[in-house]
C-alpha cells in the first residue's frame, strides 16, 4: 500500500512539473502541423497577409520573379509570425507573413503557468526558461546544494586543474619579415 501511494504521489508530482511541458510541445507540434497543411495547400486568407522587407546582400544571388511557398515560424518584437511566401529581389528579402495567434496564445498560457507557480513574472522567453530551470530543482534538491558546494570547494582547493595549462598564450614572435614580391 505504501508503494502504491508513493507511486501515485510521484506521478502527481511529475504531472505537476512535466504536464505543461508535455502540453506545450504537443500543442506546438499540432500548431506546426496545421500551418504546414494550410500553407502547402494554400488554404489561408490572403487578406490577413502582410509583407516585410529585410535588406540583405547576398553575393551571386539572382533575383526571383515570383514568390516561393515556405513555412517558417519567427518571433519579432514579441509577435509570433508565420512566413508563408518569400523571394529575393534587388538585395532585399521579401517575406509574406501571417500573425500566428495560436502560438501567441500558447506562449501566454505557459507564461501564466510559470507566474502561478512562482512569485516572479518572466519578461521574455529567456527569462522564462531561466526561471523554470531555477524552480524545478528547488523543491527536491534544496537540501543537497550546500553539500555539493562544500564538496566542490574541498576538491578544488588542493587540485590544480589540468585545463588551465591548455589555454596558455601561444603567440610566437616572428624573427624574420615575410618575403616581398618584386
Amino acid at each position: 500500500m505504501r508503494k502504491l501511494s508513493s507511486i501515485v504521489l510521484l506521478g502527481c508530482f511529475c504531472l505537476y512539473y512535466f504536464g505543461y511541458l508535455i502540453y506545450y510541445y504537443t500543442f506546438q507540434h499540432s500548431i506546426n502541423r496545421d500551418w504546414e497543411e494550410s500553407i502547402w495547400e494554400e488554404m489561408y486568407d490572403d487578406s490577413d497577409t502582410e509583407m516585410m522587407e529585410i535588406p540583405l546582400s547576398l553575393p551571386y544571388m539572382a533575383n526571383q520573379e515570383s514568390f516561393q511557398t515556405t513555412n517558417l515560424a519567427m518571433e519579432v518584437d514579441g509577435k509570433f509570425l508565420r512566413v508563408v511566401k518569400q523571394r529575393y529581389q534587388n538585395d532585399t528579402l521579401q517575406l509574406v507573413y501571417i500573425i500566428d495567434h495560436q502560438q501567441q496564445q500558447l506562449e501566454n498560457q505557459v507564461t501564466d503557468w510559470i507566474r502561478s507557480i512562482s512569485d516572479q513574472s518572466p519578461q521574455n522567453k529567456k527569462e522564462r526558461n531561466q526561471l523554470f530551470a531555477k524552480l524545478f530543482p528547488r523543491d527536491f534538491m534544496a537540501s543537497e546544494i550546500p553539500k555539493l558546494k562544500t564538496l566542490f570547494s574541498q576538491n578544488t582547493s588542493y587540485k590544480k586543474w589540468s585545463l588551465q595549462a591548455d589555454y596558455a598564450d601561444i603567440a610566437i614572435p616572428i624573427k624574420t619579415p615575410p618575403p616581398q614580391l618584386e
